[in-house]
């Protein structure tokens, strides 16, 4: 598809956050490890007005954003270039879903990060995300089509928010779907030899064919959505994109 191309073959010289300011030819160092040591050594002399409370939350709040910069950094060097197996797949994915493949052009892409995640925080319950779906819709969720993709690999979250959407939605899916998610990926992964691996990357490319996104940054595989979103699609695309984070957990 078109928003496909914008992930593949991405030059690197034209990534926004793969620039000078990652690294620091006078100090021969990263900037994120400039940053370490400035939180760290703190100046003797504080500037005339600042107190140490104040020098230190902008140096911690300085500090995050390097750390943010170089996250972004980092997702968008491993996309420049996405494999031909891994596209394959997405075609596949695509055609199992959409007529002739083709992504409906209003498309809602909503991930929800059950499964073994309530071992590291409170699980948001399927009404919010639906809620924030609304909300990101806008003036005619009840009235017009909606098509919404849910990307999660929790076979209850997909049912919940199934039964639990308007009528006029069509909810779809792809990826790998755990029947037991409280044991989490990792040991389906070992047991299917990567397959499971292989279909989850094909279906994070399906959810950046959306404009709109309900994600909870709390979770890695939403963080990951977020920053191919703000770094390639929604430069590339007119800033076309927005995004309603149900459970913060990036600055």
């Amino acid at each position: 598809s078109e928003r496909a191309e914008l992930l593949r073959d991405v030059p690197i010289h034209e990534f926004s956050f793969l620039d000078p300011m990652l690294s620091d030819p006078e100090h021969g160092c990263t900037f994120l490890e400039h940053s370490n040591e400035r939180l760290i050594n703190f100046p003797h002399e504080l500037p005339p007005g600042v107190s140490m409370k104040e020098h230190n939350a902008h140096v911690v709040n300085e500090h995050k954003s390097v750390i943010a910069f170089f996250y972004a950094a980092a997702m968008e060097f491993l996309f420049q270039k996405v494999s031909p197996i891994v596209v394959s797949e997405a075609h596949r994915q695509l055609l199992a879903m959409f007529d002739n493949g083709i992504v409906p052009a209003n498309m809602v892409t909503v991930h929800i990060r059950w499964g073994d995640k309530h071992k590291e925080m409170t699980l948001v319950g399927i009404e919010e995300y639906i809620e924030a779906t609304k909300e990101i819709i806008g003036e005619g969720w009840d009235i017009h089509p909606q098509h919404i993709y849910v990307a999660s690999e929790d076979g209850r979250a997909l049912t919940e928010y199934e039964s639990g959407s308007p009528p006029n939605w069509k909810i779809y899916s792809s990826g790998p779907t755990f029947d037991e998610p409280l044991r989490g990926p990792t040991q389906y992964a070992q047991a299917n030899e990567g397959q499971d691996g292989l279909e989850a990357m094909a279906a994070l490319l399906i959810s950046l064919e959306a404009d709109k996104y309900v994600l909870t940054t709390q979770s890695n595989w939403s963080r990951l959505i977020n920053e191919l979103r703000k770094g390639i699609i929604h430069q590339r695309c007119g800033e076309c994109t927005t995004m309603i984070d149900v459970s913060p957990g990036e600055a």
